[in-house]
């Protein structure tokens, strides 16, 4: 078994709390929180502690027909398409990610582990399960609309405040945040430069192409090569004035295909990029969507979230995104349990189109 270093070991005490081991030169130690808040620290000898570390932590392997075997036990019908679903998708994926709605939360009290709702099917959760990987197909292309759309603006309102200058997004100067924050960012752009020592960069022959045969990149083009992480910092440590212009470009952008025009804060469009990235992750790491919470509220569902996309997508846009969702609505609805739909749409803040979403003039 590996051994872990202390840091390790606190890290993984701080975040799960309930119980854990560390193993070191043969001993195992725990902690384990108690209901009043306090922590008592436990040690057995190897053997023993080891026994109990197996018999809380591991999952033994199951074959196809034994998921099928406990998805059965536990109150869901199965049917012929269930073994390839497994074999492809994944017990893990399609089960434990999409179940919630689906257990029957009094008999799961009574009987220690997962009991379904009378009349759940495997079919209609691995319908949520397809749904969800619609949604996240679908947003992460706006969300990608989005992202090139912030790099654009910041790049260009930043350029324009640094006329003449060269390379300033590589001076401390030109930002106003913490001076370690600052220093991760330059050092992020000095490893797309291939200018890090420490750290070698990604191969993207466009940059390599500024890099061989130009005195300098510009801010526009090494934008490209960062994440939207990355770019969403270089907005936020920017002056206020910098920050205040590129509101102000995206209210002109949102002014020039709505016939009535609004202000973009830079608070608002901070908190709007904020969810982005984070939904924009959610996405990207085929994690579940539809009734993911993200910062800094931790109330955010992704119904908040594409409510805010009308602010940095062009009307058009936003539109077509509107209508290739409302052609997904009737395929997760065709055969599956109203109540089940019901629930899933309440959990994403995405309730009947017409009366949770309405597109500004």
């Amino acid at each position: 078994m590996r051994l872990e270093t202390e840091k390790q070991f606190a890290n993984r005490k701080k975040r799960y709390g309930i119980l854990t081991f560390r193993i070191n030169e043969g001993r195992v130690f725990g902690v384990m929180r108690l209901r009043n808040g306090t922590s008592a620290a436990i040690q057995e000898n190897r053997r023993k502690a080891v026994f109990l570390y197996r018999g809380i932590m591991d999952k033994p392997f199951k074959t196809i027909d034994e998921q099928i075997e406990l998805i059965e036990s536990r109150g869901m019908t199965t049917d012929e398409n269930t073994p390839g679903i497994l074999l492809r998708e994944g017990y893990y994926s399609v089960i434990n990610g999409y179940k919630a709605p689906f257990i029957d939360k009094t008999a799961t009290a009574t009987a220690g582990d997962d009991r379904y709702s009378p009349g759940s099917k495997f079919s209609d959760i691995y319908s949520l399960f397809r749904f969800d990987r619609a949604l996240r197909l679908l947003l992460f292309g706006r969300f990608s609309i989005a992202e090139e759309t912030l790099k654009t603006i910041a790049s260009h309102c930043f350029s324009q405040a640094h006329t003449g200058e060269r390379e300033p997004y590589l001076d401390p100067a030109s930002y106003d945040a913490e001076k370690h924050q600052v220093t991760r960012l330059i050092s992020d752009f000095e490893t797309a430069l291939g200018r890090n020592p420490r750290r070698q960069p990604k191969h993207k022959l466009y940059l390599q192409h500024y890099v061989s045969n130009h005195d300098e990149v510009p801010v526009w083009v090494i934008m490209k090569y960062m994440t939207l992480g990355q770019a969403f910092k270089f907005y936020c440590f920017q002056p206020e004035s910098v920050r205040n212009d590129v509101a102000k470009t995206f209210s002109k952008l949102y002014a020039s295909c709505h016939a009535k025009p609004i202000r973009i804060s830079q608070r608002k469009l901070r908190l709007v990029y904020d969810h982005i990235k984070d939904f924009r992750n959610i996405c990207a790491h085929d994690e579940r969507l539809y009734c993911a919470r993200v910062a800094p509220s931790s109330d955010t569902a992704i119904g908040d979230v594409v409510k805010e996309l009308q602010l940095v997508l062009s009307k058009e846009e936003y539109v077509s995104f509107l209508a290739d969702y409302l052609k997904m609505i009737p395929e997760l609805a065709r055969g599956i349990d109203p109540k089940i739909m019901a629930k899933a749409l309440n959990d994403m803040k995405m309730g009947p189109i017409m009366e949770s979403f309405v597109v500004n003039e």
